[in-house]
């Protein structure tokens, strides 16, 4: 590779080097450039960051677009769409648990543990019985994709109630996942923002790029091999949070009967929203239907449950703590200010790369589902785009999802509200898939008023009385509303049909 003087571009596009790595360098000159600019702005830092904390921030970019750049190259369409189904008890483990690290555990249960101390943990003990639960659940899963052979999880509402009931699943699968890509934008966009002089604005350009970018190259392939290094992320972010918690003077009192101190509707709230979570979440689903086999999916549900615990009670630990230390502050970024005020200034840059990194593998993760639920369960199902055309017309999903998200995330900045919103979402549709595995007969009409009530019990309510933890109940209860009125309708028709 040659570099470019007095240009912009940094790499000579006709430039011979290793065949390895040609593909990789049409991937690598929009963020470099990127990066120029972002050395350009190192004179302009506050104490915050050295150069020596950029080149850890630079390098983390480099890498990832590189393992990225590298999947894509003699890649099959099932590598690209699922990883050819053939994920280990490792792979499996890293990219279930670094998904569900991400801006909704990371800074949104962090701030909650910020609001409202130990009553917080009502969300995180619900996420714990909800993987459980789960565990059960996916196996049944499992069974069924593999035979059947299905990618998204609306697969499974076209395979058990038809048409009608998986283009609404499929409606509201894309409104979630996109939903949580602009919260992981936002997340990101902060937190580089806090850090460096950048704007939010750009910060939000920067993360969306460089996710889209590897994204392209490598489908879900690159997903799970990025998600493999920043879950070695995740683990640093731990022993930094270890390092927080011994060195601070302040040492966080966790009293049993402070879970208690919450009003009960809220109370309510957090654990219903954390137990069905698991049960609606396609992008866990589309890593079950990766899994090679059942023994591997035991192995990695269980052990990514016991990181998730780990960290989740770390996490209360910290929100404790800057709780205490430092009051008064925004709650959506009291992780990132708790950080950057409370660590040394030589781990600013690594704390940078791991929170980041946590952020970007919930955020890819979400993107590439909505992507393929856009390409595969609504424009092929439709006969819209062909078979032989996923790749492609998924690569083009993402860059429209990508400037959607983007634009969303310069527009919608408070994460906790947006968290909410997206939570209640999806744990009505996770309270259906309870029900579907308990009564796998019900009536269709149930299912499908189920899931349009699921959309009126989140939006309606959002509108009229703003968006708060309340949507948890609202949507649960529209939820059920919509399954009875179909049991109703459906006893109704065959009385009038016995009378005739």
């Amino acid at each position: 590779m040659a570099f470019c003087e007095g240009s912009i571009n940094v790499l000579y596009p006709s430039c011979p080097g290793p065949t390895s790595l040609e593909h990789a360098r049409n991937y690598l000159i929009p963020i470099l450039n990127i990066l120029i600019y972002l050395q350009s702005c190192i004179p302009k830092l506050t104490t915050m960051l050295i150069l020596t904390d950029y080149i850890i921030i630079v390098a983390y970019f480099l890498v990832i677009l590189l393992v990225g750049a590298l999947t894509g190259r003699k890649q099959e369409k099932e590598d690209f769409l699922i990883s050819g189904r053939k994920l280990t008890s490792l792979q499996a483990t890293a990219t279930i648990f670094s998904s569900r690290i991400g801006a909704a555990i990371l800074l949104t249960y962090t701030a909650l543990v910020y609001m409202y101390g130990m009553g917080a943990l009502w969300y995180f003990v619900g996420s714990v019985f909800g993987l459980f639960v789960f565990y059960f659940f996916g196996l049944k899963v499992k069974k069924i994709a593999d035979k059947e052979k299905f990618y998204t999880m609306p697969d499974f509402f076209f395979f058990l109630k038809g048409k009608f009931a998986g283009y609404l699943a499929t409606l509201i699968t894309i409104i979630i996942m996109f939903g949580w890509v602009v919260l992981n934008f936002t997340a990101g966009a902060k937190l580089v923002s806090e850090y460096t002089p950048i704007s939010y604005d750009l910060s939000v350009i920067i993360v969306g790029v460089i996710i889209l970018l590897y994204l392209i190259a490598g489908g879900f392939d690159a997903v799970v091999k990025t998600d493999i290094i920043q879950t070695f992320g995740i683990f640093l972010l731990f022993v930094l949070m270890m390092y927080l918690l011994s060195t601070t003077s302040t040492k966080p009192e966790v009293i049993f009967m402070d879970l208690f101190k919450i009003p009960v509707m809220q109370l309510v709230s957090f654990f219903l929203a954390g137990f069905f979570i698991p049960m609606a979440s396609p992008e866990l689903w589309q890593r079950v239907y990766a899994i090679k086999d059942k023994t591997h999916f035991r192995r990695s549900i269980f052990l990514s449950s016991i990181f998730y615990i780990i960290v989740g009670f770390i996490l209360l630990l910290i929100g404790l703590v800057i709780r205490t230390d430092i009051p008064d502050i925004e709650a959506d970024t009291s992780l990132i200010v708790g950080f950057s005020r409370l660590l040394p200034v030589g781990l600013a840059g690594l704390s940078v790369v791991i929170i980041y990194s946590s952020v970007s593998s919930s955020a890819d993760t979400y993107m590439f589902t909505a992507a393929a639920s856009v390409t595969q369960d609504f424009l092929e199902k439709s006969g819209l785009t062909k078979q032989g055309n996923l790749r492609k017309t998924m690569r083009w999903s993402m860059v429209v999802l990508m400037i959607l998200g983007i634009s969303m995330a310069l527009v919608l900045r408070d994460i906790v509200d947006a968290t909410f919103f997206f939570v209640s979402l999806t744990m009505s549709l996770g309270l259906l898939v309870l029900v579907l595995w308990i009564a796998p007969k019900i009536n269709r009409l149930s299912v499908n008023l189920s899931i349009l009530f699921c959309l009126v019990g989140v939006i309606v309510p959002a509108i009229i009385y703003g968006i708060s933890e309340d949507l948890v109940i609202w949507a649960f209860a529209f939820c059920i509303a919509g399954i009875v009125i179909g049991l109703v309708v459906e006893q109704i028709k065959k009385i009038a049909s016995r009378g005739k």
